[in-house]
């Protein structure tokens, strides 16, 4: 009997993510006309650009061994603030931008500072953050805040 070895195994996450996408596109396209189209399956990356650079800088971190659960409550308070800022503050997005990126990093560099320092488990730390990142939304408002600026409508639709 022949054994396989731990290498042919490696790629199988991979086949099967491809294997599940192709069957739900294959379902979609039988079940839903225009579905097959070559702008619907390029809306996918249009529409989840920033998903995918989350999914690229999260894979480096588990490629690296590590976790962290706090990356989508620091895009939703990005969200918020960025929200905020722009349509109760009216301020432009050439500040605005900057200030969200400085957030999101202050938050990010503090929890490797606590994960590194103090010798904490990632895990538990990046909860935190997960939590002290929902909690920061909250403070910034309860409720939806929808964007209007011309530089984020007009670029959104570009």
């Amino acid at each position: 009997m022949k054994r396989k070895s731990l290498a042919s195994f490696r790629n199988l996450p991979v086949l099967v993510t491809l294997g599940l996408f192709i069957i739900m596109f294959s379902v979609g396209s039988i079940s839903f006309p225009g579905f097959f189209a070559l702008q619907n399956f390029l809306n996918l990356f249009i529409d989840n650009s920033f998903l995918l650079i989350l999914a690229v800088g999260m894979t480096f971190v588990i490629i690296s061994g590590g976790i962290d659960l706090s990356v989508g409550s620091v895009l939703a308070l990005a969200g918020m603030v960025t929200s905020s800022l722009l349509e109760k503050s009216h301020m432009s997005p050439v500040f605005v931008i900057p200030i969200v990126l400085v957030i999101g990093t202050t938050l990010g560099l503090f929890m490797g500072y606590l994960i590194q320092t103090f010798d904490l488990p990632p895990f538990i730390v990046t909860l935190a953050g997960l939590y002290l990142a929902r909690g920061l939304c909250y403070i910034v408002s309860l409720f939806t805040i929808a964007v209007t600026n011309p530089f984020f409508v007009s670029t959104a639709h570009a």
